[in-house]
């Protein structure tokens, strides 16, 4: 569960535990509003069938990648 402590036009910021977290809206429900609970939930799925097209733009973003942690 996260708890939404703020929200601008485009991003909110998510409490969960001691975390704070910076989400796009787009990934929230268009309806989620400051003072609203979360349920978060992950899905994997199959690869895509995009083919080598996919496989490109995956090899790119490899090469573009600093490494380190991801800074939400």
């Amino acid at each position: 569960m996260a708890f939404i402590d703020e929200r601008d036009e485009e991003v909110a910021r998510l409490v969960a535990g001691e975390r704070i977290f910076h989400i796009p809206l787009v990934l929230l429900p268009a309806d989620a509003q400051e003072g609203q609970w979360l349920r978060l939930s992950a899905t994997l799925v199959a690869e895509s069938s995009g083919g080598q097209e996919d496989r490109d733009w995956r090899r790119r973003l490899g090469r573009s990648d600093p490494g380190g942690p991801i800074k939400l």
